[in-house]
């Protein structure tokens, strides 16, 4: 074990320690957590039950499918969108907010198509593990080194040739690492769709012991995600080493140049045509009860948009969502930056951040809500639970892809530390701030709405979570449709900003 290794394994031995001796004190109360020793002895305990098993294999299953799924989809979307640059700057926006939107309002509409089995939950984790395999396939053609395609054209290659002997290889590793990312989010979709909405399963069986204030359970069930999610992350991780090799580390190839507003406003309405019209195809497929069609939508948002009880819950999801943006792109941030500027340090607790971002964030909902009660505090916390940790990786990894002749020039003009951040560390990664900003703000945002949905009697998020329960689905989908708009102003806004830092 190399010795970042090493390290990383005396912090977490001494994280588990430092929480057995505050829970066996008092200073963490049985209420609130159980020693993790507990936890563990409940969960072999579990493990010695068929019902445990039965539960794992259901969502094991669910995750395969929906990670295959994803992946297959979202290679065939992002070759798609590479290979037509018009469309792909039409749904840029699209894309980057695709993540801040409550996918859990269609789960009625995929019981009425698919019934009541494993088919809805395995939909949900396709719908978030899809999109970072399209990201990732785009990257990855993006940054196939110019020469290669050359090479293909010198040697006459046909398309099926260059594909799978020239482009392929060169964009493996950022296509692995779409893999890695798809594999990851179908975790997180099928637990939290069946913490949420199904009747068994690992999410399911978490959910149930916290109903039932079987705190030794729900300890134990979740030990058992962060142990699970922590080895396939590292499984991933070595994995993507493996595969890496220095031919796909090319910067973008393929330029992309800039539309003009006319092109993006054409290209724009012709997306919302198509979204409304599939919209419109599903409504008559599933009827009222499972879709509101999209003209009873835009009558309850304007309906809404008349009763002050609803701008109370705009008020109240602006302020959460603004806390959390604060802490999440200001605390992060500078975390990135001070992490990041140490070599040693960003190697040994770069892994442990992700880990722990894989983790299933909706199943720590009880534990949330134990430690910070209903409304703002627990609204804030899941929101920049979900978005602290992307801003610091992006930042650690600007630092990092620094130019290290801005490094020499701090040290040969004897720069202090404060000095070496405020001076060269911070200007020189604006541009890869200002991309974290923009991912951040979307996991941020949804990271409030499944705080308010679970945590919370106002807002946005809430609005929606009673809407699931009293099946009022014209109320979901304007609120839904609401965010998204909101979110997708924001992120092209956010991405004309971050094309123009880094063409500066």
């Amino acid at each position: 074990m190399k010795p970042a290794g090493v390290v990383r394994l005396l912090i977490t031995a001494g994280a588990v320690l430092l929480l057995e001796a505050a829970c066996r004190s008092g200073m963490v109360g049985r209420g609130s957590m159980i020693p993790p020793s507990e936890m563990l002895a409940e969960l072999v305990r579990l493990m010695g039950t068929d019902g445990f098993w039965t539960q794992i294999g259901s969502t094991l299953r669910n995750i395969l499918a929906a990670a295959v799924a994803a992946m297959v989809a979202g290679f065939a979307g992002g070759a798609t969108l590479h290979a037509f640059p018009r469309v792909r700057r039409a749904v840029e926006p699209l894309i980057a907010s695709y993540y801040a939107l409550p996918f859990f309002v269609l789960y009625p509409l995929f019981i009425v198509l698919f019934g009541m089995n494993a088919v809805p939950i395995i939909a949900m984790g396709f719908l978030y593990a899809v999109m970072a395999m399209v990201t990732g396939t785009l990257a990855g053609l993006d940054r196939i080194p110019p020469v290669l395609r050359k090479v293909g054209r010198t040697y006459r290659l046909g398309r099926l040739q260059d594909a799978l002997l020239i482009q392929l290889p060169a964009a493996g590793p950022h296509i692995f690492t779409g893999v890695k990312l798809a594999l990851s989010y179908s975790v997180t979709g099928v637990i939290g769709a069946e913490f949420i909405l199904a009747s068994s399963g690992l999410g399911y069986s978490i959910s149930f012991a916290y109903n039932n204030l079987q705190d030794r359970t729900m300890y134990a069930l979740l030990l058992f995600v962060v142990v699970f999610v922590s080895t396939l992350t590292v499984l991933l991780h070595w994995a993507e080493q493996k595969v890496h090799h220095r031919s796909g580390a090319g910067r973008g190839a393929a330029a992309r140049g800039d539309a003009g507003m006319a092109e993006k406003l054409i290209a724009g309405g012709v997306i919302a045509l198509l979204i409304l019209g599939a919209w419109q195809v599903f409504h008559g497929l599933a009827g009222d009860e499972a879709l509101a069609s999209p003209l009873v939508t835009a009558q309850r948002l304007g309906s809404l948009f008349g009763n002050p009880v609803f701008w109370a819950n705009v008020t109240e999801t602006a302020q959460a969502l603004g806390l959390s943006l604060l802490i999440s792109c200001l605390g992060g941030g500078l975390a990135g930056l001070l992490i990041g500027a140490s070599r040693s340090l960003s190697d040994v607790l770069e892994p442990l951040f992700v880990t722990l971002y894989a983790i299933p964030k909706v199943t720590l909902y009880p534990v949330i809500l134990l430690f910070f009660g209903l409304g703002m505090p627990a609204k804030v916390a899941f929101g920049a639970l979900h978005g602290f940790i992307p801003m610091m990786l992006v930042t650690m990894g600007a630092i990092r892809a620094m130019n290290p002749v801005l490094r020499r020039s701090a040290r040969a003009m004897r720069l202090s530390p404060m000095q070496t951040l405020s001076t060269i560390l911070v200007p020189a990664t604006v541009p890869e701030i200002v991309t974290g900003l923009r991912i951040s703000f979307s996991i941020t945002l949804l990271g409030v709405m499944v705080g308010e949905m679970f945590a919370s009697k106002r807002g946005l998020g809430f609005m929606i979570m009673n809407g699931i329960s009293v099946n009022d689905t014209a109320t979901m989908m304007s609120v839904t449709v609401l965010i998204g708009l909101f979110a997708v102003v924001v992120n092209s806004a956010l991405l004309a900003l971050d094309h123009r830092m880094h063409r500066a």
